[in-house]
This record gives structure tokens, C-alpha cells and sequence, in this order.
């Protein structure tokens, strides 16, 4: 009975062991099994991202999607497009080289689109002396790319430039090539968030300068006292890299704005082509404008042509307060104010004063014979904050103006009428004639004044205009009609602002360099002045796409420092703890699956 027994318990460990050790044999086999198919899986991944590059966008601000207008321009592209990007070096700051991820990203995105992509990636000081770094630091900037010094600090905590980064890359197309400034600078410091807003808009920018064969042609009109190229260069420069842009003087003259062809050379008959000019800005003009000048101007509108009228109703200025603690201030005779109504809008000889003002420097003192200068709020320097959803005006933050008028809305008829900025809740209107004193700054502002709320300051108008001259065109001009007088215009489109200032850019004469237009050389402050400007031009251009690109905005995410603050010691303890129990439950959970595992095969 015992040897029976004992036979019995011996079979039984016997079939326990060939158990277990079939059980330890399966398990190795699945294990490497599994192994060998994640090894697979992986490999797979990797060769296919060669081929296929994709990602999900799911930023609330779409940040890392492409527009349809994008989209569309690289799948209509004839020809290879290359671009030699050299943002790439030895020793860039983190943020440079971040940045150049999503100049490659982007690009890699651009390529999804469109195999006629091709970039490359060049360090173009590599095993190069000073000399020669020297000689291709001039060859950039005469493409249109300024290298940007890098400052470090050094052990003493001075700042030290020895490095210098070519901000962009050179685009080439057909034989073509031209550049695009990547890294957005503004005077002294670099904007790296502006830089990825814009990146999108600058690659597509340099792409359309290159693949659109007619630019649309700008002009900036002369000869009634406009502002000159110096302080309307930093736009102009803007607006070269999309459009053709060149300055006119009428001088009464017919063909000035119209392409006017022989038509009939028995009968001595002219002809009109069409308007010389797509778009006209007229900047800031301080003389009277001649009924001749004015009907040429009436008649490019009537044949679809746009005007872009940065207008000031008064003489007040601020070259004015440069030589004067005051000055008298009237209404500026331009004799336009008929052809104004005629369009729909009322330019106001006033001036606003608004409690939403920016700061102006003013001489408090003297220390030796050094002037000493103290910011003071000044009311007639309005900081325009309020906007309209309108794509012109959508992504902008602020305004610089200067001596600003308001604008009325009148007159009916086919016209749309957009309001696209106004003054703040709390605004002054001050009738003219009137004294405008720099001591207003030192007077408190009585909010009863302050009574008028949201007054217009930049208008747009759209639709079919009325000649000016529709029904009383004078005797003079008689002679005018062989040329094609027309009563009634084309759908087009206008934009009145109360102030030509703001186009106007400050200038180092001694260097003989513009800043951005609406950069505060006092307060360093950067107004999105440039931008409103570039968005009137491509909207009255019809490049809403460029528009859409531009109003690109990504949000980032604000601390409230009061919270912090308020709950300072449960953060700090909450990121040394919550690490390290993550850890231990993790260790845990290890030791528990473990010890499963090997209960499970002692059984």
C-alpha cells in the first residue's frame, strides 16, 4: 500500500514538472514572439515615415495646420521650388533651434502638399575664416537677408556678440530666387512667437513673389504735400515683396493714373485701357488738391481702381510740438470733403482726446546742460484698442495714433459700410480752431468731458460709387470726354482713416535707417501700425488668403501670479511629492505582477 502510494505521488510531481515546464516554454515562446512583432511593428513605422509624413493638429489655435490657400498654391505649382534655409549652426540658443524644428516641420508639411518641394538645411559659416564670413555676410544682405547678432552674457554679466545668425532662407524657382526673413526682429530684440505666427506667411510670401508672373501695381500719391519715401519706406519695403510699388504725380494730368491709347489716328481719337494702378495710397496730404486732380482720382475709382486715404482734417501734427510747447490748430483745406460725401464718409475737421492714450517724453528739467525728459500721458496720442471682426482688423492688438479726427457715415445707396476701429467708452471731442498745449498732460481729465463713446477712425466702404461729377461736370472738363467719363463705378473698394500718421515711420537720419512703422522710439514700445497697413493693402487688393495668413494668432497660456502667490508652499510641496509617489506606485504595481506571475507558475 505505501509503494502504492508513493508511486502515485511520484507520477503526479512528475506530470506537475513536464507541466510547468511546458507552461515556462510557452511563455518564452510568446514572449519572444511578442518581441520579435514590436521589433516588426517599429521597423515598419520607421520605413514608412520616410515616405509618409503626417501629424494631428489638435492645438485649439490650429498652430500646425496649413491654410486651404496654402494648401491650394502647392498643388498648382508648375515647377521645383527650393529653399536653401540657414538657420543652422554650431552653439545656437535653444530657441533658435527650436524654431528651425518648425521651419522643418513646416517645410516637411509644405512637401505632404506637393513633391515639387525640395529644402535643404546649410550652416553657412562652417570652416569659414572671418574674412570669408565677412564677404557672405554681404552677400546676404544684399538678397534682402540682415544677419541678427546673437548676445550672450558673459561671466562678468555684460552682453557679448560674437556669433551672428542669417535669419531666413533663399527661395528659388524657374531661375528665380528671392528671400525670406524667417526670424522676425524687432528694433534690438528678437520675437521668436511672432517668428512662428508669421512663419507660414513669410514661406508663402517669398513662394507667390516668385510663381505669380503680375503683381498687382501700388502708388503712393504725390504732390499735394503727401509724406515722402523716408518716413513711408519701412511699408513701401513691406508691400515690394507682393506688389509693384512706385509713386505718382498727377499734375492735372489725364494719362497719369489711366493707360490712354490712340484710338483712331484719322479721327484723332483716344481710347482708355484702364487704370495704371491698382491701388493708390494717399498718405498724409497737407495741400489743396485741384478739380483736375480730383476728377482723375473720381474716374480711376469709377473703372474699379482702389484708394487707400490716410487723411488729416486738421493742421495739428506732431512736428509741431517739436519746436513749441503749443500751437493753434485749424481745418486743413484739401477740398475734399465733396468727393468724401460723395463716397459715403464725412472726414471731421475735430481732434479726439481719448483717456486710452500713450505716453510722449516732455523736458522736466535741466541737469547741466542735458535736458531731462519725463513720460507723461497725452491724450491727443490715442492707443486704439477697439476693433472690429473684420479680417482687416481681426488679429491686431493696438494702434499708434496721433491727432486723430472722427468720421461720420453718410449718404445711402448701394454702398457697405464698415467700421473697422473706434475710440475707447471715454473720448473728447475738441472743435476747430482751437490752441493744442503740451500742458494738458498736467491737467486732470474731468470724465464728463470724456462723454462720447466709440467714435469711427478708419472706415471701409464697399460696393458701386456715384461719380462725384455725375451731373455737374464742369465746362472745363468738356474736353475730358472723349476719354470716357463714367457716372458709375465698377465694384470696387475705399478705406478712410482720420490720421496719416500712421503709416508714418521714425527715421535715424544720421544713419539714415527706418524703424518699423509704429514703433515708439521713446517707449520702445512696437504698435501693430505695419499690419494694419499691409492688411488695408491686401484686402483692397483682393488678397483675402494673404489676410487669412496673417490673422494667424496663436494663443499662449498665462500663470495667474495672485494664485501662485496665494498657494506657493502647496505647489512647491505638490511637485517634490507627486513625482516620487508616481514612482512608488509604479514600483508597486511591478512587484504585484510580478509576484502574480510567479505564483502562477509555482502552481
Amino acid at each position: 500500500m505505501i509503494i502504492f502510494t508513493s508511486s502515485i505521488m511520484e507520477y503526479f510531481n512528475k506530470e506537475k514538472e513536464k507541466k510547468n515546464t511546458t507552461s515556462r516554454g510557452q511563455y518564452k515562446k510568446n514572449a519572444m514572439l511578442g518581441l520579435l512583432s514590436g521589433l516588426l511593428i517599429l521597423l515598419a513605422v520607421n520605413v514608412l515615415s520616410v515616405f509618409l509624413y503626417f501629424r494631428l493638429d489638435l492645438t485649439s489655435d490650429h498652430r500646425h495646420s496649413l491654410s486651404s490657400s496654402t494648401i491650394q498654391m502647392l498643388k498648382n505649382l508648375e515647377d521645383k521650388v527650393y529653399l536653401k534655409v540657414y538657420l543652422k549652426g554650431k552653439d545656437y540658443p535653444a530657441d533658435y533651434q527650436l524654431f528651425a524644428k518648425k521651419v522643418k516641420d513646416m517645410l516637411q508639411d509644405f512637401r505632404s502638399y506637393s513633391d515639387q518641394v525640395n529644402f535643404e538645411f546649410i550652416d553657412p559659416f562652417e570652416d569659414r575664416n572671418r574674412e570669408e564670413i565677412m564677404g557672405i555676410l554681404g552677400e546676404f544682405s544684399k538678397k534682402g537677408l540682415k544677419a541678427i547678432p546673437l548676445t550672450r552674457e558673459n561671466e562678468a554679466g555684460f552682453s557679448t556678440s560674437s556669433q551672428v545668425v542669417v535669419p531666413g532662407a533663399i527661395v528659388t524657382y524657374k531661375g528665380r530666387e528671392c528671400a525670406a526673413t524667417l526670424v522676425m526682429a524687432n528694433p534690438g530684440d528678437v520675437d521668436m512667437l511672432l517668428s512662428q505666427q508669421n512663419l507660414e506667411y513669410n514661406l508663402v510670401t517669398a513662394i507667390r513673389q516668385l510663381i505669380k508672373p503680375t503683381r498687382p501695381k501700388v502708388a503712393f500719391l504725390e504732390g499735394h504735400g503727401e509724406l515722402d519715401f523716408l518716413p513711408t519706406s519701412w511699408v513701401a519695403y513691406q508691400l515690394s515683396r507682393l506688389y509693384q510699388v512706385g509713386r505718382v504725380s498727377i499734375d492735372g494730368k489725364i494719362n497719369a493714373l489711366r493707360e490712354i491709347a490712340m484710338d483712331d489716328t484719322v479721327k484723332q481719337t483716344l481710347k482708355v485701357k484702364g487704370n495704371k494702378y491698382d491701388l493708390l495710397i494717399v498718405a498724409q496730404p497737407t495741400k489743396p488738391f485741384s478739380e483736375h486732380d480730383k476728377f482723375i482720382l473720381d474716374q480711376h475709382v469709377m473703372r474699379g481702381g482702389k484708394i487707400l486715404w490716410l487723411v488729416d482734417a486738421t493742421t495739428a501734427s506732431v512736428d509741431s510740438l517739436q519746436t513749441s510747447q503749443e500751437f493753434f490748430a485749424t481745418p486743413r483745406e484739401l477740398h475734399l470733403n465733396d468727393l468724401f460725401f460723395k463716397y459715403g464718409v464725412r472726414l471731421n475737421a475735430n481732434l479726439l482726446q481719448d483717456i486710452s492714450c500713450q505716453s510722449i517724453p516732455i523736458i522736466v528739467g535741466m541737469l547741466g546742460d542735458q535736458p531731462q525728459y519725463r513720460l507723461f500721458a497725452f491724450p491727443y496720442a490715442l492707443n486704439v484698442t477697439q476693433f472690429c471682426a473684420h479680417p482687416i482688423t481681426r488679429s491686431l492688438k493696438r494702434l499708434k495714433i496721433d491727432f486723430a479726427g472722427s468720421i461720420d457715415l453718410v449718404g445711402g445707396g448701394d454702398l457697405t459700410k464698415t467700421v473697422l476701429m473706434t475710440t475707447s467708452v471715454h473720448t473728447k471731442m475738441v472743435p476747430m480752431p482751437n490752441v493744442v498745449t503740451l500742458n494738458v498732460v498736467r491737467t486732470k481729465p474731468n470724465p464728463q468731458e470724456f462723454a462720447y463713446r466709440h467714435l469711427p477712425l478708419a472706415v471701409l466702404v464697399e460696393g458701386t460709387f456715384e461719380s462725384a461729377y455725375n451731373g455737374i461736370l464742369p465746362v472745363e472738363f468738356d474736353t475730358l470726354k472723349e476719354v470716357g467719363f463714367l457716372k458709375e463705378s465698377v465694384p470696387t473698394r475705399q478705406i478712410f482713416v482720420s490720421d496719416g500718421d500712421v503709416i508714418r515711420n521714425h527715421v535715424d537720419y544720421k544713419r539714415n535707417q527706418p524703424f518699423p512703422a509704429g514703433y515708439d522710439v521713446h517707449t520702445g514700445e512696437q504698435y501693430d501700425n505695419s499690419s494694419f497697413i499691409m492688411n488695408c493693402v491686401n484686402y483692397l487688393c483682393a488678397d483675402e488668403d494673404l489676410l487669412l495668413l496673417r490673422d494667424k494668432n496663436f494663443n499662449t497660456g498665462t500663470l495667474d501670479s495672485s494664485k501662485i502667490l496665494s498657494r506657493q508652499k502647496w505647489i512647491a510641496a505638490a511637485n517634490v511629492s507627486i513625482p516620487v509617489l508616481l514612482i512608488m506606485l509604479i514600483g508597486i504595481a511591478v512587484w504585484i505582477t510580478r509576484r502574480v506571475k510567479v505564483s502562477s507558475l509555482k502552481d
